[in-house]
């Protein structure tokens, strides 16, 4: 599902800096970069914010007055990508604007229509991102920047062949970065306060099959770094968490590794599944959940549904209805079908009717919030250690517990701070809490 979000500041940017005193000597070149997304999209988005800091450009938040624009593209779905067009055209005016993210390769000819002197650069491809901006600026600044959290993106592309996935397209096959240099990345943002670490990828799980190793090691790896800090990996295809299943668990069992697994099904129904190219039954993914979840008993677990996928039938639907109760996932990320250009699914039918697709993912949404629910008022009145990540609204801070659980507490504390919390309320979607003085 495409994640068209605002930050916690309600920005799209993903830091804000304050613009520091123009003078004439150096130039002060003004960058503004917006990214939408996955948060691989965000992760790389982040580097090339930082590489522009490196190299002395203001990072701006507000594409006004700015020298450089940076949009960091995604096409997930359709409502997305025409939003991104009426973002591309709307950025066009500004002096250099340079598109990236899926966008760049996957539908760049629509891109190039709206904003003809726009320049392109392939998601992940920073040498050539580098050469696009030129060097204009002599001085260097470093970025400032008071989040918790960093995002270090492992991989990109993937190694599945998904009937449907128009990103699979975009980026292309997998690429791995060298373990030395994430562990590397990671060091840095950990030596700069940050305390959440967030690895990411397409398929976190596919790591290191081009470079001869695996996502496990390099967690091991990147767990033998100094400082009390926490990974959350990213999301994995059950596909490719099969062969590496044993290690995954004692993966989730090291104290540093964030008890989370964002195992995307698509699917409750094995036809379905097989269609779809995805490479796995549903009994496969329910393996996958229990053994993770026998290693790590209060896991926090995040799938995705597609729902009104060609063919799907009311069998199809229930099926999908019945997985969710029986796995009991903490989120479900619920997206209708979206027949992207380019795609094997784009061609199959029948298509399901919008109006059907719309109630069913109503249905499924209805569930999903139901069981997290119940699985949130588990928690009420449990004291936990829990790390503040980020501001919420009206002054809260967001924790979160070594489960990954989403506590609230409606006070300003510091960030990238362990707290004793107990939780007071349970919602859908997050706990409310308190700081315990016990």
């Amino acid at each position: 599902m495409a994640d068209i979000r605002r930050l916690p500041n309600g920005s799209r940017v993903r830091s804000k800096t304050e613009l520091t005193p123009y003078t004439d000597d150096p130039p002060v070149m003004r960058a503004y970069i917006e990214a939408y997304g996955c948060t691989l999209n965000f992760g790389e988005a982040r580097e090339l914010e930082e590489m522009l800091a490196g190299l002395g450009w203001d990072i701006v938040s507000d594409p006004s007055g700015c020298d450089l624009a940076v949009l960091v593209t995604c096409v997930v779905i359709e409502t997305t990508e025409k939003a991104m067009m009426r973002r591309v055209q709307e950025l066009s005016s500004v002096p250099k604007l340079i598109i990236t993210g899926c966008m760049a390769t996957a539908c760049r000819a629509k891109a190039e229509r709206a904003a003809p002197a726009a320049l392109f650069v392939a998601p992940g491809d920073f040498d050539s991102f580098r050469e696009a901006v030129g060097d204009q600026v002599d001085s260097a600044r470093m970025l400032e920047d008071k989040s918790a959290c960093a995002i270090v993106p492992i991989a990109s592309g993937c190694r599945g062949s998904c009937a449907y996935c128009i990103t699979r397209i975009a980026r292309g096959q997998l690429r791995s970065r060298l373990p030395e240099r994430v562990r590397s990345s990671v060091a840095k943002a950990v030596e700069r306060g940050r305390m959440e670490i967030q690895l990411t990828a397409q398929d976190t799980a596919a790591y290191g099959a081009d470079v001869g190793t695996d996502l496990p090691s390099l967690v091991g790896e990147i767990c033998g770094l100094e400082h009390d800090f926490r990974l959350r990996v990213g999301m994995m295809n059950p596909s490719s968490a099969l062969p590496v299943l044993d290690s995954l668990c004692e993966m989730y069992q090291r104290p540093k590794v964030f008890k989370f697994l964002h195992l995307p099904v698509q699917s409750g129904d094995d036809g379905i599944l097989e269609r779809m190219g995805r490479g796995y039954t549903v009994d496969d993914f329910t393996r996958i959940v229990r053994r993770v979840r026998d290693a790590a008993p209060r896991l926090t677990l995040s799938t995705d549904l597609i729902v009104g996928y060609p063919v799907e039938d009311e069998d199809a639907h229930r099926r999908n209805m019945d997985l969710v109760r029986s796995a009991q996932p903490d989120i479900v990320n619920v997206t209708r079908f979206s027949p992207r250009p380019g795609t094997r699914a784009a061609a199959e039918g029948p298509k399901v009717p919008g109006w059907k697709a719309k109630e069913r993912s109503r249905e499924l949404t209805a569930l999903r919030f139901e069981v997290s629910l119940r699985r949130n008022e588990s928690w009420v009145g449990r004291e936990c250690r829990a790390l503040a990540t980020e501001r919420g609204k009206a002054e809260s801070t967001i924790f979160r517990t070594d489960e990954y659980k989403q506590v609230v507490v409606p006070e300003r504390l510091r960030l990238g701070a362990y707290s004793l919390l107990r939780v007071t309320e349970a919602r859908p979607t997050y706990l409310m809490g308190e700081v315990s003085h016990s």
